[in-house]
């Protein structure tokens, strides 16, 4: 979503929300004369803002990420958040937002977007939204943000995909193992992108290169080496 416009942003919401509806009431078939109906609009109408039915479908799981972004711009503190917060804060509300369409998330989201060709619009906005939370997270080592790239981006966003097909395979009561391996991955995460161990690495490196001189003469076990070398 390049550029975004709130009210055609809600339009084309509506759109998706009728037809997800509709799709699950034809068990899978539903009409776009429906879909315009529901939202006040003429078939053609219609047209101007999707191509075809499958993707106003697919806009329903790719507006979830903006939604989310919406309710959390009403947060006061929410830029306070560590990045396990932020994280998990979106894949929670995103869980209970899936939850609200289940059965059109049960029957869809393995076609849609698991098996899809192409990189989905769903995909791009959660790596989007991810890329924001890390880009902007001051507590973040220096270390990791040189391998923080567009393939790092693209693997995290595909693991969120895969996390979700768990939950929506999860048979556990209320969901409760999604909701545990949710709250580990982004602990582990967190743990891995503020870890100093590898900033510090870098300045003893720096710091040993400046001066490798002095640790040459003044470090007896590089001495005795050199010696030997020597010799032979």
């Amino acid at each position: 979503m390049d550029t975004f416009d709130p009210e055609i942003f809600e339009l084309k919401y509506r759109m998706a929300d009728a037809a997800t509806d509709l799709y699950m009431e034809g068990d899978g078939e539903f009409f776009i004369k429906d879909v315009a109906r529901a939202v006040d609009l003429t078939p053609a109408e219609v047209f101007n803002y999707f191509p075809n039915k499958k993707s106003i479908l697919e806009f329903y799981y790719a507006s979830l990420v903006v939604r989310y972004e919406m309710m959390i711009s009403e947060i006061d503190d929410f830029d306070s958040y560590t990045l396990k917060e932020k994280l998990s804060n979106f894949v929670f509300t995103n869980f209970d937002m899936l939850a609200e369409k289940e059965s059109f998330v049960e029957d869809t989201f393995q076609e849609y977007i698991i098996r899809s060709y192409s990189k989905t619009e769903y995909e791009q906005e959660v790596e989007r939204l991810t890329q924001q939370f890390l880009e902007h997270d001051p507590q973040i080592s220096i270390a990791s943000t040189l391998v923080l790239n567009s393939y790092a981006y693209s693997f995290l966003g595909r693991q969120y995909l895969e996390l979700v097909r768990f939950w929506l395979n999860d048979t556990s009561e209320d969901k409760e193992l999604s909701m545990e391996l949710t709250d580990k991955l982004t602990a582990v995460l967190e743990e891995v992108i503020y870890n100093p161990v590898l900033d510090k690495s870098f300045d003893l490196l720096k710091f040993m290169n400046a001066n490798r001189k002095e640790f040459f003469k003044n470090i007896p076990i590089v001495k005795q080496l050199c010696s030997k070398i020597e010799i032979k």
